[in-house]
């Protein structure tokens, strides 16, 4: 190509299909200070998680300290996928790494579809065994929500896992009941989004077993983080997903207001980069948990996990081609 020639943009297909299985790294914020002595912290932190009988995978950062979140199984197997309805959300979040300008589109495993009744064939040739459905907020168009739930269901039964991620603005007891009998299998709320209110996860539990609160670890809110898990634990919720906060095209700019740096461990698997002091906080919070929040489970997800899930993501989706002889 001509160097005088403008590069295609990417499409939205490409953007996601980027996203999905994370083929690439972006390095947007400063690097952090310190990184000896966050490593000797984090080594220490760790091994007294172990200690205090935590399980998972330390060495590529995946801690639970109950059972983990029945759609979280296939997702660490490479066999989880994204189905995203739309990039337009009820709020602004500082952290948020979906692409803008915001739009209404469906995305599924990485790929722009035109067709609700596509995403089915989709995830089937892949062997996808769990599915979130997100957004932005997907409930700002809960019909499509529930067409996609029920045309999900008609193909798979109940072999498929389904869950919903919401930030809760949006959720009625009228809307629970219409999900649950669409064959939604559970809710994933991200708190952070609305200041930590936990109302949206007290109205979902009236309907639903089992619901996630899955968030980033912001650094910043370590103590509104600890509220928020002593009134998880006080009303038996059954469930925190923590992510380690990450950097990406998308929200470099808002980050970098925030005072955030890029810390030391970097990948080339993904789209993204952790965030300075955020791993850090979340092995502390889930020490805390264990004395102070003892009844909730708590699942720490980082970017290590996401490149693991990544990896073994891209090697069935390289099997699935070499096998179908696919270019």
């Amino acid at each position: 190509m001509d160097a005088s020639t403008p590069k295609e943009k990417p499409s939205l297909s490409e953007t996601y299909a980027k996203y999905a299985l994370g083929l690439a790294r972006n390095g947007l914020l400063d690097s952090d200070d310190g990184v000896q002595e966050r490593r000797a912290r984090r080594q220490a932190l760790v091994a007294e998680l172990i200690r205090r009988g935590v399980q998972g995978w330390p060495e590529r950062g995946t801690l639970h300290t109950g059972a983990l979140a029945p759609g979280c199984i296939p997702c660490l197997n490479g066999r989880g996928s994204n189905l995203c309805l739309t990039t337009l959300c009820t709020r602004e979040c500082f952290f948020c790494f979906n692409p803008k300008p915001r739009a209404d589109g469906i995305s599924v495993h990485g790929l722009a579809v035109s067709s609700e009744g596509d995403v089915p064939a989709i995830l089937a040739e892949r062997g996808i065994c769990s599915v979130g459905i997100s957004g932005g907020e997907p409930l700002l168009g809960p019909d499509k929500v529930l067409r996609i739930i029920k045309i999900l269901r008609g193909h798979f039964g109940s072999s498929l896992r389904i869950d919903l991620y919401s930030n809760g603005d949006l959720l009625t007891p009228g809307l629970l009941k219409k999900l649950d009998a669409a064959g939604l299998n559970g809710l994933r709320l991200n708190l952070a989004a609305n200041g930590y209110n936990i109302e949206p996860l007290r109205m979902a539990l009236m309907e639903f077993s089992d619901v996630s609160v899955e968030i980033p670890v912001i650094p910043k809110h370590v103590k509104r983080l600890e509220k928020m898990a002593r009134d998880l634990d006080r009303i038996l919720a059954p469930r925190l997903i923590l992510h380690e906060l990450f950097v990406s095209a998308q929200n470099a700019d808002s980050l970098r207001r925030q005072g955030l740096r890029s810390a030391d461990k970097m990948t080339d698997k993904l789209t993204w980069s952790p965030v300075a002091e955020s791993d850090e906080c979340a092995l502390k919070l889930m020490l805390y948990c264990l004395d102070h929040a003892p009844k909730l489970s708590v699942y720490y997800c980082s970017t290590g996990t996401q490149e693991w899930i990544a990896e073994k993501a891209l090697a069935h989706e390289k099997s699935r081609v070499r096998k179908n002889g696919e270019s």
